[in-house]
């Protein structure tokens, strides 16, 4: 684990700006019934952060095929684009990644295509996102790391759903995606290394409504769960006095910064 300087912050922001956007795009041409195949939706994304000097992040690492991870419905994460188009109340995750002169944004969101099939799914949704801010709320300087799973994992049963513990979030380095420290879903306040100044870690609460066994498909990628599943993540800077997350994007309900709450 390397603690990064205000030259990795000036890169990082052109990065997580970019992954904001494409992640933005996707949800737009979801809220409007887009007809594009997953595919297409991958080309269309690779070919905007290229346009906006980034690279896809995940393209080809660790021999993954696309830019853009969709994992939809009993698809929890890791899923592959293929020229499947989404139909009615399917549950989409999109995960994706954009590198800017080697430092890297990591983010993800969970989206529902038209009318939702079950009202929980709708709650399932809400939940996750709500768990993803309430772990980056809870970050401040001198505190342990799993102060941040203890805020989800405590946010997700009070929403009455399970965390996914068997995957979880992870530092970032200078053009590698997944690094110490992990950081974990299901945690105490007292685990983990102290936070500091200078920590870079991407935040992924992953929630289920029933059971969270988990197994991988064929393709050796695709993690499939016997329930539908939500996913959301944010990539963060810890400042001395603030967080700021550095995916942030516009029109969320929630700030771009946390400044840390005294005790």
């Amino acid at each position: 684990m390397t603690l990064k300087d205000q030259n990795w912050v000036k890169k990082q922001r052109v990065a997580g700006k970019v992954a904001a956007e494409s992640l933005s795009m996707l949800q737009t041409l979801v809220a409007h019934r887009t007809q594009f195949t997953l595919l297409e939706l991958n080309e269309l994304i690779e070919n905007y952060m290229a346009g906006k000097g980034c690279t896809p992040t995940f393209k080809g690492y660790k021999g993954f095929p696309t830019g853009i991870i969709t994992s939809v419905n009993h698809q929890l994460v890791h899923g592959i684009p293929t020229d499947y188009k989404l139909q009615e109340g399917d549950v989409i995750k999109f995960d994706l990644g954009a590198t800017f002169e080697g430092a890297i944004a990591d983010s993800a969101l969970t989206c529902i295509y038209g009318e939702p099939k079950k009202s929980e799914h709708v709650r399932l949704v809400k939940a996750t996102e709500e768990c993803l801010v309430k772990g980056i709320e809870a970050i401040a300087v001198g505190k342990r790391l799993g102060c941040i799973g203890a805020a989800i994992y405590k946010t997700a049963k009070n929403n009455s759903f399970n965390v996914v513990d068997d995957y979880g979030g992870h530092g970032l380095e200078w053009d590698k995606p997944h690094a110490p420290p992990f950081v974990a879903n299901k945690a105490s306040v007292d685990e983990g290394p102290r936070i500091q100044p200078g920590l870079v870690i991407a935040i992924e609460p992953m929630l289920l409504p029933g059971s969270v066994a988990s197994e991988i498909s064929k393709d050796g990628w695709t993690v499939i769960t016997r329930d539908i599943g939500a996913h959301f993540e944010h990539s963060v800077y810890v400042h001395e006095d603030r967080v700021e997350i550095m995916t942030w994007r516009e029109g969320s309900s929630y700030p771009k910064e946390f400044f840390f709450k005294k005790d």
